[in-house]
């Protein structure tokens, strides 16, 4: 028995001693979560007024005619550009040289007629004097005279029109452009004043759109009206592009919709704009300098202007901390802190759906991509520019980062 004992004692020792030589393995330890942060730093707030609404171009001229005649020939094809006094259209120019002609032979015979009359007009002015005739035959000589003197005024106009309309037989642009819609085809009679052509300057293009009395009540109607309000403008057409324009007028009287139409012109020199697109833009309207802000998409609930709200926060050990906050005014791409935070705090704007507190982060500090909204101090020049297009509406939790 007691040699069993000893072998179980020997047997533990054994086991103990493989235990205690074991290695001990690691525990495994927490991935840290890649997120993207934005700073909390002192900088301004640029209140917008958002728009949209229709490119239009800013002239678009229709070219008719001046003459009643056929079509000729179309030299122009549809869509192409065409420069200032180019010749179009030709019109067959048979008929309208037939009454030139027509003109010329009636005014040379009228003006044979005219100085036969003024010889007898000239005759009778004596002899009335000596008595020799009547008045009465004085003065229908007289009035032949007058109106041979008239027909001759009268062929003199009609051979000149004719004249004049054999040089309209030839329509030129009246201004350079695109020739964006065409209304006849060869061989067609068209009337005097009929329409031709339609002719548009791509060069200017401007935006219309709609504004309340509330949001014209925003704008500095003054400062409209002298110099214009600078603004930027983007087309779903050419993401990340943006255009700048400049707000010059505001409709004075409302439509029967109560809404006051607005207009943005900018320039379009290669012609990316195109009329009947679709563009949105942002004015600036209001500025409130040197506030404490953050950027807005770090916000977690609903953005409300002078209400409490939620951010993750990352802490001085690189953990996510959920923090209650208040925030004031807002703009595009900030919001004014009111309560709850610091300068120098990073605030989690990626990634912060799949936060949980306490959670190990691996913060990366981003740019802010929109430009923040210029000033409304001095309007900018109309030009296209690759640059960061204008924000998205706020409810877009990773709008306003760089990826």
């Amino acid at each position: 028995m007691k040699r069993f004992l000893v072998l179980g004692a020997l047997v533990c020792c054994v086991l103990l001693l493989a235990a205690c030589g074991r290695k001990q393995e690691k525990l495994p330890q927490p991935v840290p979560m890649k997120v993207g942060t934005g700073p909390v730093h002192k900088g301004d707030i640029v209140k917008t007024l958002d728009l949209s609404g229709t490119l239009t171009y800013v002239a678009n001229t229709t070219v008719s005619s001046e003459v009643s005649a056929q079509v000729n020939s179309i030299l122009v094809g549809d869509g192409k550009p065409v420069t200032a006094n180019e010749v179009l259209l030709v019109f067959d120019e048979t008929k309208i040289r037939e009454t030139a002609n027509q003109a010329q032979a009636n005014l040379q015979k009228d003006e044979a007629t005219l100085s036969f009359s003024k010889t007898e007009w000239e005759k009778n002015a004596e002899l009335v004097k000596s008595g020799s005739i009547s008045q009465t035959q004085y003065d229908q000589k007289f009035s032949s005279y007058r109106n041979a003197l008239a027909q001759v005024e009268a062929d003199k106009a009609v051979l000149a029109k004719a004249l004049e309309d054999l040089k309209k037989t030839q329509v030129r642009a009246p201004i350079p452009g695109l020739l964006s819609d065409r209304y006849v085809e060869k061989g067609d009679w068209v009337s005097e004043g009929g329409k031709l052509f339609q002719i548009s300057d791509y060069s200017k293009i401007r935006l219309e759109a709609f504004l309340s009395d509330m949001d014209v009540g925003k704008l500095d109607l003054k400062r409209v009206f002298a110099d214009g309000v600078p603004g930027e403008l983007t087309v779903d057409s050419y993401p990340g592009k943006v255009w700048k324009g400049n707000l010059t007028y505001v409709q004075p009287v409302a439509n029967q919709a109560r809404l006051f139409q607005v207009r943005i012109y900018l320039d379009n020199p290669d012609m990316l704009l195109l009329q009947g697109m679709f563009a949105r833009a942002r004015i600036p309207v209001e500025v409130i300098p040197g506030v404490m802000r953050m950027p807005l998409n770090g916000l977690l609930e609903q953005v409300r202007e002078n209400d409490f709200n939620t951010v993750f926060v990352v802490d001085p050990e690189s953990k996510a901390k959920l923090t209650r906050i208040k925030i004031g005014a807002t703009d595009p791409v900030f919001a004014q802190v009111l309560e709850g935070l610091k300068e120098g705090d990073m605030v989690v704007v990626r990634g912060k759906e799949a936060l949980g507190t306490g959670q190990l982060l691996a913060p990366t500090l981003l740019e802010t991509a929109p430009k923040e909204p210029p000033p409304p101090e001095k309007a900018p020049e109309a030009t296209g520019q690759n640059v960061p297009a204008c924000p998205e509406s706020p409810d877009k939790s990773d709008r306003g980062l760089q990826k």
